[in-house]
Formats: structure tokens, C-alpha cells, sequence
């Protein structure tokens, strides 16, 4: 008997450029969602929206904690 699933499995070189690894997955996944790609590709902008915003904030309180340590020493 056949053993069908609906996985994809995928190898990601991290020698080569992540954007472009990246979009070739999407791409990859997108044709099992007919119909649904912008709802998808919204969706997922939103999550990478979301990761930049926690990134600057990590990005802010870091370049907050080196003036604060810079006060300290003087």
C-alpha cells in the first residue's frame, strides 16, 4: 500500500544567500495553497513585520543598556 503525506521536505544550504534559500521555499509551498497565495504571503509579511519590530527593540534597549554603562564610567 502507498504512503502518502503531504510533507515537504527540504534541505537549505546556509553556505548560499538565506533571501534567496528562503523564496525558493515559498515557492516550493505556495502551489499546494492555490488560491490562497496572498493571503499566505500577507500573513507572512506580517511574522517577518512582527520579528523586525522585536529585532529594532532588542536593537534599542542594547544601544540603551552601552549609554547607560558609558554614564557609569565617567
Amino acid at each position: 500500500m502507498p504512503k502518502i503525506t503531504h510533507i515537504i521536505r527540504v534541505d537549505i544550504d546556509l553556505s548560499q544567500q538565506p533571501v534567496q534559500e528562503l523564496c525558493d521555499v515559498i515557492a516550493a509551498v505556495l502551489p499546494a495553497y492555490r488560491g490562497m497565495e496572498k493571503e499566505i504571503l500577507s500573513k507572512l509579511r506580517e511574522a517577518i513585520d512582527g520579528h523586525l519590530e522585536v529585532l529594532k527593540k532588542e536593537d534599542e534597549q542594547r544601544g540603551a543598556n552601552r549609554i547607560a554603562a558609558a554614564d557609569r564610567k565617567d
